[in-house]
């Protein structure tokens, strides 16, 4: 905050010194505007600065849990230290709890009618919410007839008589349970415009039926005075279609992933071939008297060099060592770099490696060649596994070509002896 007043004040003074010499009013202005601007710089950098906490207030019931940042310093050891605080909702006394549950029945009294003039008349879907009180009072429901209601509180078919249906809420308001039970009538829906018309003209079509000695079924031209056009339904092919291209999509989608998930395991396989490879040439440049950071640098450099002059194919792992050299000279510490290293290639092997160079970082390097000496046996012995694994998976893959070979050679030996016997 201070550089930006003390950079609003030089901006101020030149100003001054501007209008006083009458410079151009291009110039007064613009050093008036810097003013502004450090001055504004300066109350916002005030106000983003955080005050020192004591408490934090927590959410309201059923608002969840919230994430804080904050920096906390401890005399002598931490120093701005970052830290995420997770803050978990207001915890309720046992009597406000059974508020809330209270509450919770009323509000349901009145929300699970949804369209329906009331429980004793009950024609239509109910509403079934599963938060109330503002999501402090979880909700689950039951029915005693799963013929009438289905478990979303949709009438399921429709009714010739009225029917009681028992109800039973479970609410839940943390960890305070109350089961919440009361009946409702689902009763026969009003008919529709189009219902209605529909029965009188089944109801007409069964009277021509009825007709003795016809040969044909007339269909009626005309209803309550309305025209009636009759057309013979057809299997309709659009839909196969539709559905053709929704399967030709979802192939393609999941090609895709196939493809994403071959490359992700070609990328592994790689890495894991290369592992020992890196920890014998870091081991090879820390016994020739190399510190860790410049025997790093130069495997990447050799591997950079050879890809300029296309001896190698890119190298996943490889790549990864040159990102940790870019993040380092772009000023990311050297142990978050290496951290980072070890995330990134998400392998075991390689967060075990990036985990003993950091820990030697921080103790000295003292021991590591020692390590990566040990490191380098294990990964030779795991890439011999690797390869032999690999081995195996290509012989498979060979089982059904030589399958289809050995049924060719049988059918050329079998025919010419079968035509011969023929003969």
């Amino acid at each position: 905050m201070y550089g930006y007043l003390i950079a609003a004040g030089g901006c101020a003074a030149a100003a001054w010194r501007f209008r006083k010499l009458g410079a151009r009013k291009r110039l007064y202005e613009a050093a008036l505007l810097l003013v502004a601007g450090f001055f504004l710089a300066a109350v916002f950098d005030r106000m983003d600065e955080g005050g020192y906490l004591k408490q934090i207030s927590r959410n309201g019931p059923g608002r969840g849990q919230e994430e804080k940042h904050i920096l906390v310093d401890a005399e002598g050891i931490l120093e701005q230290y970052p830290m995420k605080v997770q803050v978990e909702e207001k915890k309720l006394t046992r009597k406000q709890k059974q508020e809330y549950l209270d509450r919770a029945k009323e509000e349901l009294d009145q929300v699970i009618l949804g369209d329906n003039p009331s429980l004793e008349a009950v024609s239509q879907s109910l509403y079934l919410p599963e938060a109330l009180q503002e999501g402090a009072v979880e909700a689950e429901y039951r029915f005693s007839d799963y013929e009438v209601f289905d478990t979303e509180g949709n009438l399921i078919a429709p009714l010739e008589e009225p029917v009681l249906v028992e109800v039973t809420v479970e609410l839940t308001c943390q960890e305070e349970v109350c089961l919440y039970q009361f009946f409702v009538q689902a009763v026969p829906g009003e008919k529709t415009a189009q219902e209605s018309f529909a029965e009188k003209l089944e109801q007409l079509l069964a009277s021509e039926n009825n007709r003795e000695n016809a040969d044909y079924l007339v269909l009626p031209e005309q209803l309550d005075d309305r025209k009636l056009t009759w057309k013979e339904q057809k299997e309709n092919r659009s839909g196969i279609m539709a559905l053709l291209g929704i399967a030709g999509g979802a192939a393609v989608v999941f090609s895709e992933k196939e493809e994403k998930k071959k490359k992700e395991l070609q990328r592994r396989r790689q890495m894991l071939l290369d592992y020992s490879e890196i920890v014998s040439q870091l081991s090879l440049l820390l016994g020739a008297g190399m510190n860790l950071t410049l025997a790093w640098e130069k495997i990447a450099a050799a591997y950079q060099s050879r890809r300029k002059r296309k001896e190698v194919e890119r190298r996943e792992a490889y790549e990864e060592m040159v990102t940790v050299l870019h993040e380092i000279q772009a000023g990311v510490g050297e142990l978050q770099a290496f951290e980072n290293f070890g995330t990134r290639c998400d392998l075991s092997v390689y967060r075990k490696l990036a985990s003993l160079i950091v820990r030697n970082i921080r103790k000295g390097s003292k021991g590591l060649q020692r390590l990566l000496e040990e490191e380098e046996r294990e990964a030779f012995e795991q890439r011999k596994a690797e390869a032999r694994k690999a081995g195996e998976e290509a012989g498979t893959k060979l089982l059904l070509p030589m399958g289809i070979m050995l049924v060719l050679v049988l059918v050329i030996l079998v025919v010419p002896a079968g035509l011969t016997l023929n003969i």
